[in-house]
């Protein structure tokens, strides 16, 4: 039988600009590194596998410009994708990983150790150490900014460059996550009690609100901090003002929230089509993506564009304009939903996973996203 790919008038863009993989545990997370040269697929069975950006295949070396036409296409890939890397030391992880440092990241385990684990796979610990399991860690993407872990009810700080014992401190509440803000100046935390916002080296103290978090993600200015709520869906917070607004009334449960690349739109999951909001007027819906009839499991927001990516429950991802009503169909639905997806700092590669195991890296053309550019 003719293979159904053959029978197509083309390859689809997934197939030209994605490398993937199929991993032996679902990720429940995928997350670059700081510098944008690797990813790493947070797998359900605590395994970590990873992957380099740098890709010998790149699209943009298979990049065609038409004489005739100028029409720029890719040719299909030749080059095997190549085998992902495991990371060492992993069989007693207890948190999600994080990127730390400038290419390396990070994860808590079962044994109040942290690990710091390379690009290629090479874990080794950190100094600091919990009195039991790491629920949570979270570092600056400065080299010599602070890095916080919880364990249970207590969030310690440790101040990169002191040999002093970590900053600790109790909650009301068991702790289950922890986000710097972009200046590494302000600690988030979600617990089972609320939420608490941390100020360092500031007169303003910190503040503490009856939101329960599942999830945090700030604003790239550092002055909105985004919260998917144990309920349904998702809170507003101020943090200058220390106040919220909740957007409520989903169909299912946000379980991704982000902020739109020009600062102006606040995005989340968890409806029949991309649910935006203006920042200033919360009120005000911002008309992202189409409708349809398949939930958003999942979306993440390019950092370098006002873009955001869309995964739905039947496997389907696509790529919005926030604002604009159109998608690019990035990949086909597969039947499964999407776990996943994450962008590099630099805005060149898309991460995604699947609940099926599913995994890819998405490598943008540099000439995609230019006005008047035809494929």
């Amino acid at each position: 039988m003719k293979d159904q790919r053959d029978e197509r008038e083309h390859l689809q863009l997934f197939d030209l600009i994605a490398r993937d993989w199929t991993l032996q545990s679902k990720a429940a997370g995928v997350v670059f590194n700081n510098d944008s040269t690797a990813l790493a697929f947070d797998c359900s069975d605590g395994t970590i596998r990873l992957a380099a950006t740098a890709d010998k295949a790149s699209p943009n070396k298979r990049m065609r410009r038409a004489a005739d036409s100028a029409r720029l296409t890719i040719a299909p890939r030749t080059a095997p994708m190549g085998a992902l890397k495991s990371a060492d030391h992993t069989a007693a992880r207890s948190s999600a990983v994080i990127p730390h440092g400038p290419s390396n990241f990070a994860f808590g385990t079962e044994t109040g150790r942290i690990n710091t684990v390379t690009p290629g796979g090479t874990s080794v610990y950190l100094p600091h150490r919990a009195a039991g399991p790491i629920v949570a860690v979270t570092a600056t993407a400065q080299d010599d900014g602070p890095l916080a872990y919880a364990s249970g009810c207590d969030v310690m700080l440790f101040r990169a460059g002191t040999d002093s014992a970590p900053e600790t401190a109790t909650l009301a509440g068991e702790v289950v996550t922890l986000q710097f803000s972009p200046d590494g100046k302000t600690l988030a935390i979600g617990h089972c009690s609320g939420t608490s916002v941390w100020t360092f080296g500031a007169d303003t103290p910190g503040f503490e609100l009856d939101l329960k978090s599942t999830g945090l993600c700030w604003s790239s200015d550092g002055r909105w901090l985004g919260c998917c709520l144990e309920t349904a869906g998702f809170a507003l917070i101020d943090v200058a003002n220390q106040s919220a607004v909740t957007q409520e009334n989903f169909p299912a449960t946000v379980g991704s929230i982000a902020f739109g690349g020009d600062g102006s739109t606040v995005i989340a999951s968890g409806a029949y089509r991309v649910a935006a909001w203006d920042l200033l007027e919360p009120e005000k819906n911002i008309l992202t993506g189409k409708s349809g009839l398949v939930l958003i499991d999942t979306i993440a927001s390019c950092p370098t564009r006002n873009l955001v990516a869309v995964g739905y429950s039947n496997g389907l991802v696509s790529l919005a304009q926030i604002g604009e009503p159109g998608e690019i169909l990035l990949r086909e639905d597969t039947g499964v939903g999407v776990t996943a997806l994450a962008w590099s700092r630099d805005g060149r590669f898309l991460g995604l996973a699947g609940s099926d195991g599913s995994a890819a890296l998405v490598e943008f053309p540099d000439d995609m996203f230019k006005p008047g550019t035809t494929y």
